[in-house]
This record gives structure tokens, C-alpha cells and sequence, in this order.
């Protein structure tokens, strides 16, 4: 929400003291949302919100986000005006400030520059009073300031840093007479006017005389950040805010005389301002002058964040702009270059074709429909012969669904025709931001998507049309959201470059095919585009059944540091379907910027790429041009870029190309879904089917055209996944035989760790500080510090792999030195340390249990989150012997002091693949040899080798088991809670006692079977299939 400020008239009609009211409201939630940035993004600066948010509340990313570039350009142009250099004293002028303590702020960041300076708060008289009583009373903000008087005239606290000014801004000769006191001395001042989301509120004349009066002052700057809406009132973000904002009876005065960036700096002008610069926030995101790469992704460090298409919209609806009435001013302008020389046009540089299109629109049940960053998903009518089309999982109105929404033609009856799907053994999961690619009659597939920022997928599913089944086929290398998919032909579909977790991009361009599944492309090194995702990835639709190469076109998309990339490239890649695929680039000399977008649909049609929607670098999309025709000529050449033309109506209403599907039909287009959420002013849904066919030249719309509606939603069959049977047209899934890497990454705060934390992936991290022990933990160091004649207790096993269940080891006690020399000899033992103290009953301790070594081992500084949530710290030795595969309910990191070590882990929802008995946490499998035989088909292993000073993050329930790959291995695992609760209660040693819900659960479980003894066997049967599909059911929602 926004802050207050007096704005509507010197006079106060009936009414107008209420909606004065609540105008002052909106300042209790703008700054609720600024004390949710304060807290997240600005961590070690003092906090001077929360002294005036009693009830601090966390907000979305989104918001959060978007108060953060609200705030950042605010303190861009204080800053800049702090360190102009003049003789004059500087005034700080904030126009309907609210609680905003931007002084206090500024006094804090730049104290020198804030010498000689004047910070000035105007607003409601009796919203300053509330604000003067919490200075008073607040000794953080009250000892800042020198030589404080209390007043209660106009001036309500006077002080050498800083005046409280109540007055109501439409009582402009009230406010005149104010600055022109001599406790003011504002002509003889460098002032600078901040007005943020303020004089909004106020009618536009009124608005003007104020901007217009500020010009009078010698020597001037105006810094104005408030609301626009540069694609017209009726586009869907708009139409949004308005809505909230009359709702709340605080209706925006200047958005209809001045929508947009350009019109509010020709306001200016014609003021009388010598210089105008205006940027919308979303151009300034990207601006080198305004952040660095490093700033932009330090933000994801701190909240993953994936709502790029919201964040967007939110920013072009928003401007800065700054004028200034002085040349002593000018040199620290935020001008762009040639900004006035810009038009909308601009975006076109190739053509100004226009295509001529028929659209009709149906409306979807209520409830029913609603989804975004869903796919497209091929489908068969009935009898084969019924135009189907579906969209697979994404972001319902709640919450993230596994189901499909199918589509068939309002014609022929056929709405009475029910679409089903046959029983798949499994089914994909819930999941949005993923593809599925048609490939004609070998299926359809799904690839990758995520769950939430933090949670990309890896698994890939081929959709079966003819049989209406899903398959589980290979998994990707590393998990990925956001890519774009192609079909090339003979079975082989390409896919691009895509997020792999909430702050990395993947490098590769990957083929899958059933035959080698996933080939990873060889780039030639010539014009390689940069890593986005997100990205226009488009294949020529030609027949191409005898090539060996095929041709299409990339553009756009997000790079790692946030920005959408401007450039434009043809692809063409040879010998798709061998081990060796090679894929070239080759730029376009001449780029359309219209197609640096991120986020749009890519169909083809007619022979014609449709691109359609996303959003675009530094503007809104004019809705001319939300949808691009691309036509390729000889030579995979761009010969036409052409306008889609949209007519929308009271019958078709305008929809938001966000988040939206495409999908190609017999006779056109069809869009369905989209959504985003507008800010802080609600959800915008796209309320229906859009049928679009594409018009020749001189061809008239035809009364007949045939609607696409809303059918039915299916909701998958679930049951308890298991290997298909093989056939010639359904054959056994495998996983990827070579186990996925774990990443390696290197942290820089506590931060970057809670991050990595919160991804629940596991991670190795390099470079860190584990003290001493590194060089003098060697096998002489540790018999040296623990006592060569100290007994402990070790594993003793004859086998090279160790199993929990079958106990194939015995316990035995040796003396340190034994059990070190007998490990160099190739023993195969193996050590975990207990509490010195009590065993039975105490975790493991390595500051009490070995003092003389915990003086040689720190926990990192980056990792402080782990020493504050400390459960057990253990000291394991072993030589040459595996430790059974079994996971850990607790959060922890193994520290690899000595030698190296190869870990095997399998994600928590491979458990059911595995023979883990009920209540128990280890499985009898050696998975290092089963790996090398059969590949370990429908699990994921992923692969960790530790060096000495790596650290690997262990997130709990992921199954993992470990071999050393030198003589010895020495390491300090360290276990820590990470949930705020949930442990089973009393004693846990080991940190991997199931949690309370599951042990409760067991229990409730044996309850169960007890009630239905009684029933017969059938009955039994039946009723208890249906609660084991129930909870199967509740488990993959989860």
C-alpha cells in the first residue's frame, strides 16, 4: 500500500475529512511491507521501521521485492542529491512522508554527506503529531538529532537535523508561507522534494500547482515515484489496481491525465522544469547506472524468487522521475540516452506488417479452467477422430495440481463424448514452469518444472496419446524449470538452457531420445548466446523426415543476474539422433527488439512462429504487439516480423499473456490459462478458452468459426508406483544410468547458507575455514591428541559392505592406536564416535567427548545457523569399508577432514524403492554394486566425492551411503535441528529417531487394522485399499 499525504483541497467538503482518513490508512500497510524488506534486505543496517510497526508481518517475495526497488530508487536520488557538491545548505523535502524515517536512514548511510543538510516530513497535522510523540519517545531515533524543540504551531519538532511540518499539501498558500519562514531558509537552500506514492492521491490540478510552486524555488530538484498505466485502463494489471485503490475510496488522481512514463515528463516540462528524466522502476531494474549484476543476484540469496513476469508488470506500472531547475543540479541527472527520441514503435524494427485475426472467447464454468504456467498436452478424443486438447498440471487457484484440463470444440455434440485416461502404473506429480513436446505418434514429452523456487524436478514422463498412459523415462542430468523444448523429428526432442535451482542456470542444451536418452550437445564455439531461461526457443516447421539437422531460432530470456538479454540467434543443429549432437549459433546482425522477452508461449502455425506474451525488457508490451507472426525464408533468414492484431471487446475480454498455454489446432489458436498476481492488488485470472485463427490477406471473418471450451478436468489414477511391464509400445523406464553430480558452490554469508538450507537439495561446499585439524589431523596427529592407549569402540567387519539389518560386523573395543594402525593396513573397521559421557543416553560431543581435537575444528562462520541449532557433533574414522545405505531425520553437514570419500544419495521420495522396513532407517541393499549392475532402474542416485576441506549439506530423509576412496577417511559430522518442532520426544543419540507424526502415525496405523479385524476378508480388502489410495493420494499432493 502507499503512504498518505494531505491531497485534495484547502476546503473541506462533507466527506472529504473521512477520505482524508483513509488516505492516512494506507500508510499502516506501506509500512508494514517496508519493515518486511528492513528485516529480510537490510540485515546489518540499523532498523528505524520498527518503531513504528508494532506487528511486523513477512511478506510475499513479490512484495517484498517491489518495496525493495521502491525503496532503492528513493535512496538512488537522496543519495546522489547528498553528495552533489555545493556551498549552499541542502534541504531534504519528503511531500506527504507518512512514518516513513527516511531522514533517520539517510543520517545513518551517509552521515557525511548529510552535513549541512535539512530533512523536512510534511504531511496530515495529525498524522505528524503521532509521529512526533513516537520520535520523542524513541531514544534510537530521538539521540540522532541535536537541539530538539517540541512546537505546536505549523512546525511541530524543530532540530538542527530535522523539522515536522503538519499541514495539509492542498493548502498550497498555508505551505508557502511555512517555506518561507525563517526557520526554513529554503531560497537559499538546495532542496530536493521527494513525494513517493503521495500527491497521487490529491486531484491532478492540484497535484500540478504543487509541482509547479516547487519550481519557484531558485534552485530545485523534484523526485516524483508514483503509479502509471502505460497499457490503458483496460489492461489487466490495471484494471487491478484501480479497482483496489477506488475500493478503498483513495482513488489515483494522475494516472488518467498523465499514463505514462513520457506523459508525466511533458507534465514537467510544462511546468516550467528545466530538465526532465523519467524511467519506469522495471527499465530501472536493469540500468548499469542504477544496480550492479552483483546487486541483483544478491537479492536471491536472501528470498528465492521466480515471479519475474509479476515483478515485471508491477515495475512498468510504476516511474521515477527527476527534474531539476538548476544547472548546479543537472551533472547528477538520471537521464538515459535519447529517451525523448524513443517511441513504441521502436520495438519493430524488421516490419510493420499487420495479420488481421478472427478471435472468439468462451467462458469457463466457475471454479473450473484456472490455471497458469501450465503445458499443452496432446490429447485423443474418444473415438479417435474428436479434436481434443489438454493442459497438464501448473498453478491452480490454490495451490499446484497433478490434473488435466481438456478442451474440445463446442460442435457435433461431441461435448457429451467424456474424456478419460487409462490406469498408468504412476503419474507425474504436481508441478508448473515444465514442458511437454508433441512428437507425434511417439508421445508426448514432459519434461522437468518445479514445485517452488527452491524445488526443481528432474524427472521426465512420456504421455502414451493412443493409450492415454504416462511412462517414467529417463531423468534429466540435473534438475530444470523454466527451459524450452523443441521436437526435432525421429523421436528426438531438444531442450534449452533452464533454471536449475532458485540461482543458477544450466550451461547445456540436452537431446533426449528413447534409444540414448540424454545427450548433452557439443556447442560450437562460435557466437554462443549467454545462459537465460525462459527464452523464445523455436524450431522451423518444415518436413524435414530425410535430414539429419533441423533449424529454428532463440531470443530473449532472464540471465542469472536478473536482466532479459536483447539478442537474438539462429540455431542448426546436425546428427541430432547420434551420441554427438553439434549445435551452432549464429547472431542476427539486425535484432527486433521485440523478442527479448522472457516468459512467452512459442507455437507454430501456417508456417509462421506465433510468439505470444511475457514480458519484455525496461516496458510494457504494447498491446499491439503482444503477439508476433515470425516468418523464415531461405536460409533459416528472419525475412518478416509482423503484428498480431487483437480486437477486444465487451464479449472478448482483453486477456493478461501471462502464464498463459498455446496450444496449435486444426483450425487456429488456442490460449488458455494465464494469470499472475498484480502486487499487492489481488489475483487476476484469465476468465476463459481464446479461439484465434489468423486471416489471409483480404480474407473475411467467418460467421461459423468453430469455439474451443472447457470439457472436464481429470484427476490421474494413483497407485503405488512400480516398473512397467515391457511391451513393443510401452517399454520398461530407466533411470539416468550415470548418477547426477552434486553441485559444488561456494558460500559468502550465513545467508547464502539458509538458502541453501531452505533448497533442501544437498550441496558441497568449498573454500571454507574448518580450522587446524585440516593439516594436523593426521594418523600421528590423532593418536597424539586422543591417547594412542584410549579405548574405543569400532565396527569389525570381514565384508567390504557393512549391513545395519543382517549385523554381518561385530563390535569391537581397541585401543586408539590399534585401531589406526590396523586401518593403514587395510582393516576393514570403522569408527563413530559416542558421548564419552553416557552412550546410551547423550549425543555424540566432540568439544566434551575430545576437547584436545575440537580446539583444532570451527564450524564456519558461513555456517553459524548450524552451531545455533547444534544436536551432535561426531568424529568418524573408517578404512577401507562401505557404510549401509539409511537416512537421517536431522539436518546435517559432514566436514571431510582427512583423505576422501564417495557418497552415494537418493532424494526422500526414492524410500518406496528401497527395503526399508516399516519404522526402520536402513536398508540391506549395497547400492554401490547394484549401481554397476543394473543401473539401479526408477531410482536417482546422485553422486558426491569429498576432498579434504569440502563440507557436504545433508538435508534430512535423503537416503546415503559412503565408501572411502583413500586409506583412510576422517571426518566431523554435525547434525542440527532444523525444524521449529515435530521431533519425537526423549532420547535421540544418533539424530535419525523418526519424527513424532510418523511414529503417532504407526501407531495409528495398528489401531486401524485392529478395527477392521472383525469385518470379512473382502470387506477388509477393500475398505483398506481405499484408505492406502487415500493416503497415496494425500502424499503425492504433498
Amino acid at each position: 500500500m502507499e503512504q498518505p499525504g494531505a491531497r485534495s483541497g484547502p476546503r473541506k467538503p462533507a466527506g472529504t475529512v473521512a477520505q482524508d482518513e483513509l488516505i492516512m490508512g494506507t500508510n499502516n500497510s506501506s509500512i508494514v511491507s517496508k519493515r518486511s524488506v528492513e528485516r529480510l534486505y537490510f540485515p546489518h543496517e540499523p532498523h528505524f521501521f520498527r518503531y513504528f510497526v508494532k506487528r511486523p508481518q513477512r511478506r510475499s517475495p513479490l512484495i517484498n521485492r517491489g518495496y525493495w526497488l521502491r525503496m532503492k530508487a528513493v535512496d538512488f536520488v537522496v543519495r546522489q542529491f547528498l553528495k552533489l557538491p555545493s556551498e549552499k545548505r541542502k534541504m531534504v523535502v519528503n511531500l506527504g512522508c507518512g512514518y516513513d524515517p527516511l531522514p533517520w536512514q539517510s543520517l545513518a548511510r551517509y552521515p557525511a554527506s548529510c552535513q549541512n543538510t535539512m530533512f523536512v516530513d510534511v504531511d496530515y497535522r495529525e498524522l505528524m503529531i503521532k509521529k512526533r510523540e513516537t520520535v520523542n519517545s524513541t531514544l534510537e531515533l530521538k539521540s540522532m538529532l541535536t537541539n530538539i524543540k517540541l512546537q505546536e504551531g505549523d512546525i511541530l519538532l524543530q532540530s538542527d537535523e530535522y523539522l515536522q511540518v503538519g499541514c495539509d499539501l492542498r493548502d498550497l498558500s498555508r505551505l508557502q508561507s511555512i517555506f518561507s519562514s525563517a526557520a526554513m531558509d529554503v531560497r537559499d537552500s538546495l532542496v530536493l522534494f521527494v513525494a513517493e506514492v503521495s500527491i497521487t492521491y490529491m486531484k491532478h490540478q492540484w497535484a500540478d500547482d504543487l509541482i509547479k510552486w516547487a519550481n519557484t524555488l531558485p534552485s530545485a530538484r523534484f523526485c516524483l515515484l508514483e503509479q502509471i498505466i502505460p497499457g490503458g485502463i483496460d489492461h489487466p494489471f490495471a484494471t487491478m489496481m484501480l479497482a483496489h485503490f477506488n475500493k478503498l475510496n483513495t482513488s489515483l488522481g494522475a494516472v488518467h491525465k498523465y499514463p505514462t512514463a513520457e506523459a508525466q515528463r511533458q507534465r514537467f516540462l510544462s511546468l516550467g522544469w528545466e530538465t526532465v528524466s523519467v524511467r519506469n522502476l522495471w527499465e530501472l531494474w536493469s540500468a548499469e547506472d542504477f544496480l550492479t549484476p552483483s546487486d541483483r543476484t544478491c537479492l536471491d540469496a536472501i528470498e528465492p524468487f521466480d515471479e519475474w513476469e509479476e515483478f515485471a508488470i508491477f515495475a512498468c506500472h510504476y516511474f521515477l522521475l527527476v527534474a531539476d531547475n538548476h544547472r548546479a543540479c543537472l551533472e547528477e541527472q538520471i537521464e538515459r540516452p535519447n529517451q525523448a527520441n524513443e517511441t513504441p514503435d521502436d520495438i519493430m524494427t524488421n516490419s510493420t506488417n499487420v495479420l488481421e485475426t478472427q478471435a472468439v472467447f468462451s467462458a469457463h464454468p466457475k471454479g473450473h479452467g484456472f490455471t497458469r504456467f501450465a503445458a499443452a498436452l496432446p490429447l485423443r478424443g474418444p473415438d479417435r477422430s474428436q479434436p481434443r486438447a489438454g493442459t497438464f498440471a501448473g498453478m491452480g487457484l490454490k495451490t499446484r495440481i497433478d490434473t488435466c484440463d481438456v478442451y474440445g470444440m463446442s460442435s457435433d455434440n461431441i461435448l457429451n463424448h467424456e474424456f478419460s485416461f487409462s490406469q498408468s502404473v504412476s503419474n507425474p506429480t504436481s508441478r508448473m514452469c515444465h514442458t511437454i513436446t508433441d512428437m507425434g505418434d511417439s508421445g508426448a514429452l514432459l519434461v522437468g518444472g518445479r514445485t517452488s523456487p527452491t524445488s526443481t524436478m528432474a524427472d521426465c514422463w512420456l504421455y502414451h496419446k493412443w493409450l492415454g498412459m504416462w511412462e517414467r523415462v529417463d531423468d534429466l542430468p540435473q534438475p530444470l524449470c523454466r527451459h524450452q523444448a523443441v521436437y526435432l523429428g525421429r523421436g528426438c526432442t531438444l531442450i534449452s538452457t533452464g533454471r536449475t535451482d532458485s540461482r543458477l542456470v544450466s550451461k547445456d542444451f540436452l537431446v533426449w531420445s528413447r534409444k540414448l536418452g540424454w545427450v548433452r550437445c557439443h556447442l560450437a564455439d562460435f557466437q554462443i548466446p549467454p545462459e537465460t531461461y525462459g527464452s523464445i526457443f523455436a524450431v522451423r516447421e518444415t518436413d524435414v523426415s530425410s535430414e539429419s539437422f533441423r533449424r529454428g531460432f532463440i531470443a530473449g530470456g532472464m540471465t542469472v543476474n536478473g536482466v532479459i538479454q536483447e539478442g537474438s540467434w539462429f540455431w542448426e543443429i546436425e546428427e541430432f539422433a547420434g551420441t554427438c549432437p553439434e549445435l551452432r549459433f549464429r547472431s542476427l546482425p539486425n535484432r527486433p527488439l521485440g523478442l527479448s522477452r522472457f516468459g512467452a508461449c512459442v507455437v507454430n502455425y501456417q508456417h509462421q512462429t506465433l510468439v505470444i506474451g511475457g514480458v519484455a525488457k525496461n516496458r510494457l508490451l504494447d498491446a499491439d504487439y503482444e503477439i508476433l507472426a515470425l516468418t523464415f525464408g531461405p536460409s533459416n533468414i528472419l525475412s518478416e516480423v509482423s503484428a498480431v492484431c487483437l480486437n477486444w471487446n465487451s464479449t472478448i475480454p482483453r486477456p493478461l499473456f501471462i502464464g498463459m498455454t498455446a496450444i496449435q489446432t486444426d483450425c487456429g489458436i488456442l490460449i488458455v490459462g494465464g494469470s499472475a498476481v498484480c502486487f499487492s492488488f489481488g489475483t487476476y485470472w484469465n476468465k476463459g478458452a481464446y479461439s484465434i485463427k489468423l486471416l489471409a490477406p483480404g480474407e473475411t471473418p467467418k460467421p461459423d468459426l468453430r469455439v474451443w471450451s472447457y470439457l472436464q478436468t481429470h484427476t490421474t489414477s494413483l497407485s503405488k508406483p512400480k516398473t512397467v511391464i515391457a511391451s513393443d509400445s510401452l517399454q520398461t523406464p530407466r533411470a539416468f544410468h550415470e548418477p547426477l553430480q552434486i553441485r559444488r558452490v561456494k558460500v559468502r554469508n550465513p545467508g547464502e547458507f539458509q538458502t541453501i538450507i531452505r533448497d533442501g537439495r544437498p550441496i558441497i561446499l568449498e573454500g571454507l575455514d574448518l580450522g587446524k585439524c585440516i593439516e594436523a589431523w593426521t594418523p600421528d596427529g590423532l593418536k597424539e591428541k586422543i591417547g594412542p592407549s584410549r579405548e574405543v569402540v569400532v565396527h569389525e567387519s570381514k565384508k567390504a559392505h557393512m549391513c545395519f539389518k543382517t549385523k554381518n560386523f561385530s563390535y569391537a573395543n581397541k585401543s586408539f592406536a590399534e585401531f589406526m594402525d590396523c586401518i593403514q593396513k587395510g582393516e576393514r573397521l570403522y569408527m563413530r564416535a559416542l558421548s564419552s559421557q553416557n552412550a546410551k543416553d547423550l549425543p555424540a560431543c566432540l568439544e566434551k567427548d575430545y576437547p584436545a581435537l575440537a580446539a583444532e575444528f570451527r564450524i564456519p562462520n558461513e555456517m553459524e545457523y548450524v552451531l545455533n541449532n547444534l544436536h551432535s557433533s561426531v568424529l568418524r574414522i573408517s578404512g577401507s569399508v562401505n557404510m549401509w545405505l539409511h537416512y537421517d531425520v536431522m539436518a546435517n553437514v559432514l566436514c571431510q577432514i582427512r583423505g576422501e570419500k564417495k557418497l552415494l544419495l537418493f532424494p526422500p521420495s526414492d524410500v518406496t524403492q528401497f527395503d526399508f522396513e516399516p519404522g526402520a532407517s536402513s536398508s540391506s541393499l549395497d547400492v554401490f554394486e547394484e549401481l554397476q549392475r543394473s543401473g539401479l532402474p526408477g531410482r536417482h542416485p546422485h553422486e558426491a566425492v569429498l576432498k579434504q576441506g569440502d563440507i557436504l549439506f545433508l538435508p534430512p530423509l535423503w537416503l546415503h551411503t559412503a565408501t572411502p576412496t583413500s586409506t583412510i577417511s576422517v571426518a566431523v559430522n554435525c547434525f542440527f535441528r532444523d525444524l521449529p518442532s515435530g521431533y519425537a520426544a526423549g532420547r535421540d543419540v544418533y539424530g535419525n529417531r523418526d519424527l513424532q507424526a510418523y511414529e503417532k502415525g504407526r501407531q495409528d496405523i495398528a489401531r486401524i487394522l485392529k478395527s477392521f479385524r472383525d469385518l470379512p476378508g473382502g470387506a477388509q480388502q477393500f475398505y483398506l485399499q481405499r484408505l492406502a489410495a487415500e493416503l497415496q493420494a494425500h502424499a503425492q499432493i504433498s
